[in-house]
């Protein structure tokens, strides 16, 4: 493939000479007319295969990209093989405006995917430019503008050939805009040089379509427009040859700001991992440890007097250890919890579950939807089980409802409440309160739990005596008979 490039860039010198030769010595038209449209021809189809090897190499934006040079290459082989045709067939080697019939509409079809990119491009990394970015474009524009207005006065649009190509002029004048501001945002990147490559063709085809108007208005002949036509397609090829050759990264500001979210999402993670370790770790050499060392006390005593009141402390040590066992589980299930494994789960057919495994009155009415996962059944169980040996309650009341995009978990038990003082508290790690308090960790790892869910959780006053522990999740969108 290296050896097929460099014969054509052999082909694109060769090309520059015929030029210079023409003009010195008035090669016949026959010989400098073909052999130019032949070597136009050659590097535009070569370049529509390069960039659709590109394209198929690359993904992404580069694919995009490369996808709609592909299109503008071909387009335009296409267009000037119709010239040479119309040339070739008529044996009238004077270049002639009719003979740009197919050309000019062509011209500005190829433009319109290419344009849509740059556009598009701007347009998805806007936030992420500012006043400076647009500072070239700003003063390129009158610049360019002026050529525009130039050959454009005086031109009777009357025929489809000098419409067409103002719309072409049109569509270079903001592709050259759009790089302008593109070569500028990213002006300390690798990717400048897409924009800056692009940059010097487009400039270079806009000056030949700004003589290829001339030529429309009869003011120019058709050499100066062949010969800057020619030099931007060698431009074009240098430019595919050295991206063919080169690998080179496209810079998108959307992507590195995802990743940049990304990467602090798993920071956070991390953090709240080391946290729940830390804790875990604390459990088990200080709260499991003093547990054992009670048993083992307890054993040792009950060896020397043999009361059996001593075996029912023991039993009871021990299930106070299963109990932190099981909490260690629970704060496991923080951490398998992410955000992007939730899906919809039915909060009735939750709450009739784990209302199954207490021996009191448990009244759940309305239904809802959340956005969870498994270890919801562990935040029901745990309020239950609060509410019941903490709260002192023989009553329970689960009522589930849906508030605009929320849905609301209320469990309302009837027992002593909990102090006014320190419901900001009770939900803070290893809290406890009065000689009933147990772990610790139950309401932590409930508030955390449902913050992992993108939920709050808070406590209420329930008249005239109790509790009422309010959860709001983000509601599922879904049929309430589909779950």
């Amino acid at each position: 493939m290296r050896v097929y490039l460099m014969i054509i860039i052999m082909l694109s010198m060769l090309e520059l000479l015929i030029f210079a030769v023409n003009h010195y010595y008035s090669l016949p038209p026959y010989v400098f007319l073909g052999s130019i449209y032949l070597l136009i021809i050659l590097l535009l189809a070569v370049s529509a295969l390069i960039s659709v090897s590109l394209a198929r190499a690359s993904g992404g934006e580069k694919r995009i990209l490369f996808s709609t040079v592909a299109f503008l290459c071909g387009i335009l082989t296409l267009s000037v093989f119709s010239v040479s045709h119309l040339v070739w067939v008529t044996m009238d080697f004077e270049l002639k405006v009719e003979h740009l019939t197919y050309f000019l509409p062509a011209c500005m079809l190829a433009e319109i995917p290419i344009l849509g990119n740059f556009i598009w491009k701007i347009l998805r990394e806007t936030k992420y430019f500012n006043v400076k970015h647009v500072l070239p474009a700003i003063f390129a524009f009158p610049i360019l503008a002026s050529f525009f207005v130039y050959v454009v006065i005086g031109v009777e649009f009357k025929d489809l050939q000098t419409f067409s190509h103002s719309g072409t002029l049109i569509f270079d004048l903001l592709i050259l805009l759009s790089l302008l501001i593109l070569t500028s945002a990213y002006a300390n990147t690798e990717s400048a040089v897409y924009y800056q490559s692009f940059l010097l063709y487009f400039v270079s085809k806009y000056l030949s379509d700004i003589s290829i108007m001339e030529l429309l208005k009869g003011s120019l002949s058709y050499e100066p427009p062949l010969g800057i036509f020619a030099f931007s397609n060698i431009a074009l090829f240098t430019i595919l040859y050295r991206f063919y050759s080169t690998e080179i990264k496209l810079l998108s500001y959307t992507e590195i700001d995802r990743e940049r979210r990304r990467y602090a999402e798993l920071y956070n993670q991390v953090n709240e991992l080391q946290e729940i370790l830390r804790l875990i770790n604390r459990m088990l050499r200080h709260d499991i440890l003093n547990k054992l060392q009670i048993i083992s006390g307890y054993v040792e005593t009950y060896r020397m007097t043999k009361k059996e009141e001593l075996l029912d402390r023991i039993l009871k040590a021990v299930d106070e250890s299963f109990t932190y066992i099981d909490k260690l589980g629970e704060l496991e299930k923080i951490v398998l919890t992410r955000r992007g494994g939730l899906k919809p789960v039915n909060l009735q057919k939750v709450a009739e579950g784990v209302a199954k495994s207490f021996n009191i009155e448990i009244n759940i009415k309305g239904e809802c939807v959340a956005m969870a996962d498994e270890a919801i059944y562990s935040v029901i169980e745990n309020l239950l089980s609060n509410a019941i040996k903490h709260g002192k309650t023989d009553k329970v009341d689960i009522l589930l409802s849906e508030i605009e995009d929320e849905c609301e978990i209320r469990i309302i038990d009837y027992g002593i409440g909990i102090p006014p003082e320190i419901r900001e508290q009770i939900f803070n790690e290893s809290f406890r309160y009065g000689e009933a308090g147990g772990t610790g960790l139950g309401l932590y790892i409930v508030k955390r739990l449902v913050e992992r869910y993108g939920g709050k959780i808070w406590v209420e006053e329930t008249k005239p005596h109790g509790a009422t522990l309010v959860i709001r999740l983000k509601a599922a969108r879904v049929k309430l008979d589909e779950r």
